[in-house]
C-alpha cells in the first residue's frame, strides 16, 4: 500500500471518527492559540497513535466530547433559525423603540457632543505641537552637525539616496561617504537625546 492510500484511508477513519471545527470562524474575535476543536470520543493519546499525520495538521487543538459538540452545533443551528425567522418576518417599516432609526437613520440626525469635541480637539492642537517641536528640534540639531554630515545625512534619509550615489555626485569614495553618514546618525542621535 502506498502512503498516498495510506493517508487517505487514515483521512476517511478520521472523517467517521471526527469532527473539526475552526474555533476562529465560529468565535469571532477568539485570539486563542488553539485554532481547531476536535469533536470525538477518542483520547488524545487515541488520536495520536491512530491519526498521527493527520492530527499534526490541526495541532495545537482543544478536545471536545461528542455531546459538547452535540451542543454547539445545536447552538449553531438554533441561532441561525432565529436569524433567518428575523430577515423572512421583521417589518421593513418596524415602529419598535430602536428598530425604526437601525432601518431609517437618515431621519435621526447623529448627536454631537460639544465635550467630546473640545477634548478631540484639544487632543488634535497637542499632538500637532509636539510634531512642531520635534521639527524643531530636528532643525537644530542638524545645525549643529557638520555641513557635509549634514548634507549627506539629508541625502540618505529625505532623498532616499544610496551611499554610492551620493559618493558619485560628490566625486569621492563610497567608503567614506558610509563612514560619514554613520557619524552622523552617531553624532545625530546623541545631539537629540539630550536636547
Amino acid at each position: 500500500m502506498t502512503k498516498n492510500n495510506k493517508l487517505n484511508n487514515q483521512e476517511e477513519l478520521f472523517a467517521r471518527d471526527c469532527k473539526l471545527m475552526n474555533l476562529k470562524y465560529e468565535y469571532d474575535g477568539y485570539t486563542g492559540r488553539e485554532k481547531w476543536a476536535v469533536i470525538t470520543e477518542l483520547t488524545e493519546e487515541e488520536l495520536w497513535d491512530k491519526y498521527p499525520d493527520i492530527i499534526s495538521r490541526y495541532t495545537p487543538f482543544v478536545l471536545l466530547s461528542m455531546a459538547q459538540g452535540k451542543v454547539i452545533i445545536d447552538d449553531n443551528r438554533e441561532t441561525h433559525r432565529c436569524e433567518m425567522r428575523d430577515a423572512r418576518h421583521l417589518d421593513a417599516f418596524c415602529y419598535e423603540d430602536d428598530l425604526f432609526e437601525q432601518f431609517h437613520n437618515e431621519a435621526f440626525l447623529d448627536f454631537v457632543d460639544p465635550f467630546e469635541l473640545r477634548e478631540a480637539e484639544e487632543i488634535a492642537e497637542r499632538k500637532e505641537l509636539q510634531r512642531l517641536r520635534e521639527i524643531e528640534k530636528v532643525r537644530i540639531v542638524l545645525s549643529m552637525m557638520k555641513p557635509a554630515q549634514e548634507r549627506r545625512l539629508y541625502k540618505f534619509v529625505i532623498e532616499g539616496k544610496s551611499c554610492r550615489e551620493i559618493a558619485a555626485e560628490e566625486g569621492t569614495y563610497h567608503s567614506s561617504v558610509s563612514k560619514s553618514i554613520e557619524a552622523a546618525k552617531k553624532s545625530f542621535k546623541k545631539i537629540y537625546k539630550n536636547l
